[in-house]
């Protein structure tokens, strides 16, 4: 059974499988657990560049950890964009 996270993806992103959708659900939550330590987004980022998530998926899952974000996919892709981690990778 899909998590609540999934079924949101599904519904709101097209082409996503059952099976993707819930692996980026089980991303987005490890993530909401990482910042709930109290570290920053760009701890969140580095984590997601060393699981090799790619920058597109990246800020899609930033753009669900912004949840109240007045413009959650403008900040998300800067966030990403911006990020030490992705900023050493492109170097």
């Amino acid at each position: 059974m899909p998590s609540r996270t999934a079924e949101e993806l599904l519904a709101d992103v097209q082409g996503l499988t059952l099976e993707r959708a819930q692996q980026i659900a089980d991303q987005i939550d490890e993530c909401r657990r990482l910042l709930a330590t109290n570290v920053g987004m760009d701890a969140v980022q580095q984590h997601l560049k060393d699981e090799g998530i790619s920058i597109i998926q990246a800020i899609l899952i930033t753009t669900r950890l912004l949840e109240d974000h007045p413009n959650r996919l403008g900040a998300a892709r800067e966030i990403v964009e911006c990020s030490p981690a992705r900023a050493r990778s492109a170097a």
